[in-house]
């Protein structure tokens, strides 16, 4: 293994007030925090010394505290190494997102799993808090109430699915400011909400509940009224809550729908040039799957765009968030012939998606299978070349046969997904045969 790609999520903060300070300076809290599917990409590669090289103006090498985070490993495992750390970071800084701090637990994940997992979980969220609060919280993800200065950690009820509409303005708050503004203004005389309010409407899985619930006290501390009207225009566009995270300045809104969510974001963008979709996620730092895919197209010299969005399912989703603007995008359907074959009908969309029971039995097919690598494992009991067209170039030990739409030869522009549906990859009708053709794979051309 010459290097490994992480995926560092964002969070926010559905729930965090102050409840007292510690003879040290600290405050502690009691917060409750939240993935979402908004990361940086974070790749480790094994050098003589311990490098960081970040884009979008972050802070680079030993001002990072992805090097802190390398450092502390490497004295806690004794191992004697160095690393090269790239980060792509998309998390917007000095938003109350904790990007700095999933970088930081994205280079301890990728490290431990570099050199064969010498830590525990509990040992890396040890090694975690020692570079900030929110670390540990990084590394384990989900739903998780946080207690003392944000390193006790236990497990919740999962939030319940929703869209999540994300703003940053151009105003920043950095957190010593923050809490410095709290103490100076005595804000702790504010009257303070119950958590046991919150985590009792967190356990119904509803998400108008929850919205009505939203709170976070470090608001009071930032006074410019961006933060106030961003949540007033979240509100009239349907959010059903809104709320700034962390000691912000992000704001986030709460929707019930992927249509309302979208409407949201596109007004929103005619005014801020920071605006997300997202959605809550169920773990902290993961392995990037679809990192080969990408340093497959390097090698291979193609040009590529990629256009991160929120995990889609159907194609009136796909419609909805504007993926179709571009050109056109490939559905992914998995395919077992009556003679057990495997195929790919790569390419249904459109009005077309209604026609797959006469695609089915032109072509003999018994099995179909939507969506991701766990529904195929659980329904097929296979995994391998089974998330996307383009997964298949780094299946090995079988080629798989593609059929695919002869009408999309006449597309210069197409659109696939290299991993659970979360990103789109827009190629060359051209240059995305050359990669399904790399591993020997057959191709295909029928009229659907």
């Amino acid at each position: 293994m010459e290097s490994i790609s992480v995926k560092a999520p964002a969070k926010i903060n559905l729930f965090l007030d102050i409840v007292g300070k510690l003879p040290n300076g600290y405050h502690e809290i009691e917060s409750v925090m939240q993935t979402v599917d908004l990361f940086d990409y974070v790749k480790v590669e094994k050098d003589d010394e311990i490098t960081v090289d970040c884009n979008n103006n972050a802070p680079e090498g030993e001002n990072n505290i992805a090097f802190k985070a390398a450092k502390l490993f490497f004295e806690r495992t004794e191992i004697k190494s160095g690393a090269k750390i790239s980060i792509d970071k998309r998390i917007p800084m000095q938003a109350g997102m904790a990007g700095g701090s999933a970088d930081a637990a994205a280079v301890l994940f990728g490290l431990n799993k570099f050199f064969d997992e010498p830590l525990s979980e509990e040992e890396l969220c040890e090694v975690g808090a020692k570079c900030g609060a929110d670390v540990p919280f990084s590394i384990k993800g989900g739903t998780m109430l946080a207690e003392g200065i944000g390193e006790k950690l236990s497990s919740l009820p999962e939030m319940a699915d929703c869209w999540l509409v994300i703003v940053k303005p151009d105003i920043s708050m950095s957190t010593p400011e923050s809490y410095k503004y709290y103490d100076e203004h005595r804000l702790y005389a504010l009257e303070h909400p119950e958590l046991s309010g919150f985590l009792s409407v967190l356990e119904e899985k509803d998400p108008a509940s929850l919205s009505g619930k939203l709170y976070n006290v470090l608001e009071h501390t930032v006074k410019d009224p961006i933060i106030g009207e961003i949540k007033s225009e979240m509100l009239s566009l349907g959010a059903l809550g809104s709320m700034m995270t962390g000691s912000g300045t992000a704001v986030f809104g709460i929707f019930d729908s992927v249509h309302k969510a979208v409407f949201a974001k596109n007004a929103l963008s005619e005014k801020f040039s920071r605006v997300y979709l997202s959605r809550p996620t169920k773990s902290g730092v993961q392995i990037d799957k679809s990192a080969a895919v990408y340093e497959r197209f390097k090698k291979l010299g193609i040009k590529y765009e990629r256009v991160d969005h929120p995990a889609v399912y159907t194609m009136e989703e796909m419609d909805s968030l504007g993926i179709f603007n571009k050109g056109v995008v490939g559905k992914n359907l998995f395919l077992r012939d009556n003679k057990g074959k495997r195929h790919f009908l790569v390419f249904v969309f459109g009005d077309k998606h209604t026609d797959l029971e006469a695609i089915q039995n032109e072509l003999g097919i018994k099995h179909v299978s939507f969506g991701s690598a766990e529904r195929l494992d659980k329904y097929l009991g296979l995994t391998k070349g089974s998330v996307s067209p383009l997964g298949v170039i780094n299946d090995t030990d079988a080629s798989v046969e593609f059929i695919i739409d002869s009408e999309f030869m006449d597309f210069p522009c197409v659109g696939v997904h290299p991993n659970q549906n979360t990103s789109t990859v827009w190629i060359s009708f051209e240059d995305l045969i050359k990669v399904i053709k790399e591993n020997g794979n057959k191709i295909d051309f029928i009229k659907i």
